[in-house]
C-alpha cells in the first residue's frame, strides 16, 4: 500500500499533525492514543460530510466542516482568476510569482520575520497559483490564541505582500531555470506541444508558451499591480476545516478578508475555448530511444451534465491502471508499451482529455494506430457490463479516501465552491456513479469526443518528419 497516493497522503498529514503537536509542546500521546486518533480521522471521511455553507456581504463563499478528532484547523483561501491565464502578455509567470511571494514578507515583516513567527507558532503556510486561480492556506493547533496569532500573520501577508525585488530575482531565476531544465525532458516537450495545440490563443494555454525573457520581464511593480487587480473579497472562497465551530469559523474568515479590497477590478472570467482538431506535431528528439506520444483535445467544462459519464468512461478507457482498455491492448496484447493511460481534466472552459505512452521509435506508428483504435471502438460501442462495474465500485469504494485528511477535505471543498458544486454534491456523489448506464456513457461520450479530431504529438526520431 505504500505507493497509493490516498495512504501516502494520510501518512504525511499524521506526521505532520505530530511535528505541529510537538512543536507546541502539547503533552505527548501514548503511541496506542495517537493511532486511535488517526484511526477516527478515517473513519469520519467515511460518513456523510456535514458542509455548512454560507456567503459574507461582499458575495465571499465560506465552507466549514468542523472535525473535533485532533486539535488542529486548516485554512484556505481562493482567489477567481488570480492563475496564470491572467498573466499581463510578455509577463510570464507574474500570477506564480505574485502567489508564491505574498507569504514572504509583507508591509511590516520581511521573509525571515514571518518564517520566524509562524515557526515559533508551530504553523505552516502555503500559497501558489494554478491555471485559473490562486490557493493560500495554514495550519495551526485550534488553541485561541494560537490560531489567532498564526491568522494574524497570514491575513497581514495577504493584504499588503512586500514583494521584494531580491527575492523576486530568485523566485524568476528559479522559475527560469526550472523551464530550461524541464526543455531536456520528452515528456514535458510533449505536454506542452499539446497544450499549444490545444490553446493556441487561449488563456489556458499561457503556461505553455513562457520564455525565458518574458519570466525575467516581471518587476515588482507587476506584481503589486496583479495583486490590486486580482485579490478582494468578492471573488475569494474561504475553507475552514477542523477544530472549529462556526461562530469562530465565521470571524476567523471575516477577519480574513476585512483587510481586502471589497471587489477586484478585474472579474476573473475566462472565454470559451475555441477548438481546433486534427493537428500532428512531430518534434525530433535523438536521444530518446522511444517515441513519446500525446494524443488530446479540449473536451470537458465542470458543469457539463455528463460530467460523471465522462469521468467514468475515462476509468475504463484509460485512468483505471491495469484495468483500462489501453493498457489491454498496448501493453498486454501488443507489447507496445509499459504504461499507457487517459487523463480528463475539467475547468471551468473546456479541459482537456489526453492519452499519454512511451514506445519503442519501431512501433510508433502501429502503437499510434493501436491506441487510436481504441479510443474509436470506445466511443462508438461503449463499456461492457464487467467494465462499468468494476469502474462503479472502484470509484465509489475509494470516494472516501478523498477525505481522510483535512488536506485533501479542504481541497475538495475549495473545488466544489469554486466550481458551483451543489450542496449535497458530497452525499449524493456515489449515488450518481451507481445511476450510470453503458448507455449513459456511450451517449456521453460520442457527443463529446470526436476520435478523428484528435491533436497527436510525437516526441523522438533523429529529424523532423521521421516518424
Amino acid at each position: 500500500m505504500a505507493d497509493n497516493p490516498a495512504s501516502a497522503g494520510f501518512l504525511l498529514y499524521s506526521l505532520a499533525c505530530l511535528t505541529v503537536l510537538r512543536r507546541n509542546a502539547v503533552r505527548p500521546i501514548a503511541l496506542k492514543k495517537w493511532f486511535v486518533l488517526v484511526w477516527l480521522c478515517a473513519v469520519s471521511a467515511a460518513h456523510a460530510l456535514d458542509v455548512q455553507r454560507w456567503r459574507t456581504a461582499d458575495g465571499a463563499q465560506v465552507l466549514l466542516v468542523e472535525r473535533r478528532e485532533l486539535p488542529m484547523v486548516d485554512v484556505a483561501v481562493l482567489f477567481q482568476g488570480a492563475g496564470s491565464a491572467a498573466d499581463p502578455e510578455g509577463k510570464d509567470n507574474t500570477a506564480s510569482a505574485a502567489a508564491s511571494m505574498l507569504l514572504l514578507g509583507n508591509r511590516e515583516w520581511d521573509e525571515e520575520q514571518i518564517s520566524e513567527k509562524i515557526n515559533d507558532l508551530g504553523a505552516n503556510m502555503s500559497g501558489g497559483a494554478t491555471t485559473e486561480y490562486a490557493l493560500f492556506g495554514f495550519r495551526s493547533l485550534s488553541k485561541p490564541e494560537v490560531l489567532t496569532a498564526a491568522g494574524e500573520v497570514f491575513k497581514r501577508s495577504l493584504a499588503a505582500p512586500r514583494y521584494d525585488a531580491k527575492v523576486l530575482q530568485r523566485v524568476k531565476d528559479r522559475a527560469a531555470l526550472s523551464l530550461q531544465q524541464s526543455e531536456s525532458y520528452p515528456g514535458f516537450l510533449a505536454d506542452r506541444a499539446l497544450t499549444r495545440l490545444n490553446y493556441p490563443d487561449h488563456p489556458y494555454g499561457k503556461a505553455a508558451r513562457q520564455t525565458v525573457a518574458k519570466i525575467q520581464a516581471v518587476q515588482t511593480d507587476d506584481l503589486h499591480r496583479f495583486h490590486r487587480s486580482h485579490y478582494a473579497r468578492n471573488n475569494a472562497v474561504v475553507a475552514v476545516v477542523g477544530d472549529i465551530g462556526r461562530e469562530d469559523a465565521a470571524r476567523l474568515a471575516d477577519g480574513i478578508l476585512a483587510v481586502l479590497p471589497a471587489r477586484a477590478a478585474q472579474d476573473g472570467s475566462i472565454a470559451p475555448v475555441r477548438v481546433k482538431g486534427g493537428q500532428f506535431k512531430h518534434i525530433p528528439f535523438p536521444h530518446n530511444q522511444q517515441a513519446l506520444i500525446h494524443i488530446g483535445l479540449p473536451v470537458l467544462k465542470a458543469d457539463d451534465p455528463d460530467y460523471f459519464a465522462m469521468l467514468v468512461g475515462n476509468y475504463i478507457l484509460g485512468g483505471g491502471g491495469f484495468d483500462s482498455r489501453l493498457m489491454k491492448v498496448l501493453r498486454d496484447r501488443h507489447g507496445y508499451t509499459y504504461g499507457a493511460g487517459s487523463t480528463l481534466s475539467a475547468k471551468r472552459q473546456a479541459g482537456p482529455f489526453e492519452i499519454a505512452f512511451a514506445t519503442e521509435r519501431k512501433n510508433g506508428r502501429a502503437a499510434l494506430a493501436a491506441a487510436q483504435q481504441v479510443l474509436r471502438d470506445f466511443v462508438a460501442n461503449g463499456p461492457d457490463v464487467d467494465e462499468l462495474t468494476q469502474a462503479k465500485a472502484y470509484i465509489t469504494g475509494s470516494f472516501p479516501l478523498r477525505f481522510d485528511t483535512n488536506g485533501k477535505l479542504i481541497a475538495n471543498l475549495i473545488a466544489a465552491a469554486y466550481y458551483n458544486r451543489p450542496d449535497d454534491w458530497f452525499d449524493t456523489y456515489n449515488q450518481k456513479i451507481n445511476a450510470l448506464t453503458a448507455a449513459d456513457i456511450k451517449r456521453a461520450w460520442q457527443k463529446h469526443i470526436r476520435p478523428e479530431q484528435m491533436n497527436v504529438v510525437v516526441v523522438g526520431g533523429e529529424k523532423a518528419g521521421e516518424f
